[in-house]
């Protein structure tokens, strides 16, 4: 998946130009069938996987039939063991630290290990909590 942007005047105002989907079937139906087919084939795939990984003999027990999560590039970012180790770095060069979070969704943005690292290696350090609520939509527009 490969993630493009354009100018803000090609996407919004009077010359705006959109991307649209293009599906390859006319109907629902059609859709139906071929994701039947695309998942037939996922299965022959995998199990000529397990035929060739010399795990065909083995107890399916284990499978619950749930596929495994595509992961894309994209949402690895931010995770490098680099970005992290010059996260600790200011917090260690700091006497307070200022963690921010979203007010539609405080227990999502809160990162449980900063805090634990705060708390077990810093216990000098204050940790301020803000609940940024600038971005929400207002009620009118909702």
């Amino acid at each position: 998946m490969t993630i493009e942007t354009s100018p803000f005047g090609d996407t919004f105002g009077p010359k705006a130009q959109r991307k649209r989907v293009k599906l390859e079937v006319g109907s629902l139906e059609d859709l139906a069938g071929e994701s039947e087919k695309m998942h037939d084939s996922y299965l022959e795939k995998l199990d000529q996987a397990k035929l060739l990984s010399g795990r065909s003999g083995e107890d399916d027990a284990e499978d619950i039939g749930v596929m495994g999560v595509a992961r894309e590039h994209v949402f690895s970012k931010g995770q490098s063991k680099r970005i992290w180790n010059e996260l600790y770095k200011v917090i260690d060069s700091s006497d307070v630290v200022i963690h921010v979070l979203d007010a539609r969704d405080p227990n999502g943005t809160r990162c449980r290990s900063i805090e634990k690292y705060i708390r077990d290696e810093a216990p000098h350090k204050h940790l301020i909590f803000v609940l940024n609520k600038c971005d929400l939509v207002p009620t009118k527009v909702a």
